[in-house]
């Protein structure tokens, strides 16, 4: 048994120079088993106010400003892909797609999904579970 993982992570937008490329990013990155979202994204220095639409193994987790999960636990050869807060997701591509319990219980409080909840920068929801 290993001490570390490793998952692939995609960067689009202007967050690819957060991995070195200018569009789109991929890299692999070695973490700590146990290790979080919330860790993947200190370690790769993305600032919340810049991440976007957030997807772990195709189920969106996180959307522009609102984050929910932080504590949710990486494994082994997931797949993260993170948009820059300026690229829209299309609405017509929202209606069904699979979501994290955290967003879930994050829009039955907040209301049907928008582009954006810049309005809780102030107050950002954060859920541990």
């Amino acid at each position: 048994m290993t001490d570390n993982i490793k998952v692939h992570v995609s960067l689009y937008g202007t967050l690819a120079r957060y991995g070195g490329g200018r569009y789109v990013s991929t890299l692999v990155v070695e973490l700590p088993t146990g290790a979080s979202k919330a860790d993947l994204l200190t370690l790769l220095a993305i600032p919340d106010r810049e991440k976007g639409y957030l997807f772990i193994n195709a189920v969106l987790c996180d959307v522009p400003g609102l984050t929910t999960g932080n504590g949710q636990t990486l494994n082994d050869h997931d797949h993260i892909g993170i948009f820059s807060v300026d690229r829209i997701w299309p609405y017509q591509y929202r209606d069904g797609i699979v979501m994290s319990p955290d967003l879930v219980e994050a829009l039955k409080e907040h209301g049907p999904m928008h582009h954006s909840y810049a309005h809780l920068a102030d107050n950002p929801t954060s859920s541990s579970a």
